[in-house]
């Protein structure tokens, strides 16, 4: 299948939603931060020119996401693209968070706060935050603010 069309796109970005969203209600938490760290990744991919398969492309797009989509929070705990290297690469790699986060299931007001040099993450928090900047990236893509690109997609049953 090709994804081209504006309703495509929006359709393939609700449904790797969807599956984070499933595994936050599960209480699968590192499964369901490496599905929410890929989608920051993909949804950043719409703010360049490059092939959303685009090698080597991951720090740029995630960092690119947080800083256009996610409230300013996300931006300050990313200094030195803190939250890509704990979020994205190192639980994609070895699905663990490195010694500097805590992931804890839930919502909380404690989310990205640093206690003793440990960034205290909420998946909760981080689906509902990353709920809302899906929500702008969708109205950007309705508004034809950023540029669509063909994804080749095989079917998932």
């Amino acid at each position: 299948m090709l994804i081209t069309t504006k309703e495509e796109h929006i359709n393939f970005l609700n449904g790797i939603f969807s599956q984070a969203k499933k595994l936050v209600d599960e209480g699968n938490s590192v499964v369901a931060t490496l599905v929410i760290s890929q989608l920051i990744e993909i949804m950043g991919s719409y703010f360049d020119a490059k092939p959303i398969r685009s090698r080597e492309q991951s720090a740029n797009r995630f960092n690119t996401a947080i800083y256009k989509l996610f409230p300013i929070k996300y931006s300050k705990a990313n200094r030195k693209s803190f939250l890509y290297y704990q979020l994205r690469t190192s639980i994609v790699h070895t699905l663990t968070p490195t010694c500097s986060i805590t992931l804890k299931s839930g919502i909380s007001e404690q989310h990205l706060i640093e206690k003793d040099e440990i960034t205290e993450i909420y998946t909760g928090n981080l689906l509902n935050d990353t709920e809302k900047a899906l929500q702008v990236l969708i109205r950007l893509i309705n508004e034809d603010k950023v540029k669509l690109k063909k994804l080749a997609a095989g079917e998932i049953e």
